[in-house]
């Protein structure tokens, strides 16, 4: 907190500074706030109006961007880290990453990510997919994904971006033309797949205050040796 102060009452001193420096030949407007649009979101955000040139608050626009303000007080460094946002091209909803832990037979982990299919989603605009999960999953053409029995999921999402509500269900065709979902136990965004061999359809659901979106993927659960070499 004491950063911030010290922040501000610099601002400030710079501002009083350019006033009795310039006098008649400068301009400085003190603005309450201004409108911005940032990732096509529409904030207000506190401004200064200096000769024309509009001054923000470094760490308010990189909060707003999803990124981390840091300040190093030793190096007297501030750096900006802007997470990586994937959205929608349809619906600019933000999309979830999907990485199973693959591991070689040496003992190193790596995160393999798994391509998404969407389906039914609402953000900006809304995409309804009415087919049952496992037709359009199909007629898609998506490739399983081969993975270990008992393979642990990651979801992440971008940050400041994460769900208000998620759910992964294990989808089985029924027999008589309807759906079953199985709830799987999602665990700090960590999922535990089956350990039976197999082809498995799982649907992610996510769900804001703005709006929800559903992915699906297909896996094979497969005891092949040659998939850590």
């Amino acid at each position: 907190m004491r950063k911030y102060v010290w922040v501000w009452i610099w601002f400030g001193l710079l501002a009083v500074i350019g006033l009795a420096a310039y006098g008649a030949s400068s301009s400085i407007d003190f603005l309450s706030s201004g409108k911005f649009e940032i990732n096509g979101k529409t904030v207000r955000l506190p401004v200064i109006n200096y000769n024309g040139n509009i001054y923000v608050p470094l760490r308010l626009v990189g909060e707003e961007m999803h990124s981390e303000v840091y300040y190093d007080e030793n190096k007297e460094l501030i750096s900006i880290k802007q997470q990586s946002l994937a959205f929608d091209e349809q619906i600019e909803a933000p999309v979830p990453s999907i990485a199973y832990e693959n591991e070689y037979k040496d003992g190193t982990v790596w995160m393999q990510e798994i391509p998404l299919l969407q389906g039914s989603s609402c953000w900006n605009g809304c995409l309804e997919v009415n087919d049952p999960v496992e037709q359009w999953v199909s007629e898609a053409g998506y490739p399983p994904v081969s993975v270990k029995p008992g393979s642990n999921i990651v979801i992440t999402y971008p940050a400041g971006l994460e769900p208000d509500g998620l759910k992964i269900f294990n989808v089985f065709d029924s027999g008589n033309g309807t759906e079953q979902y199985v709830e799987m136990m999602a665990v700090n965004q960590r999922v535990q797949l089956p350990t039976e061999l197999g082809v498995y359809t799982i649907l992610v659901n996510s769900n804001w205050e703005t709006g929800y979106t559903s992915y699906a993927f297909v896996i094979h659960i497969t005891d092949r040796d040659d998939l850590n070499d």
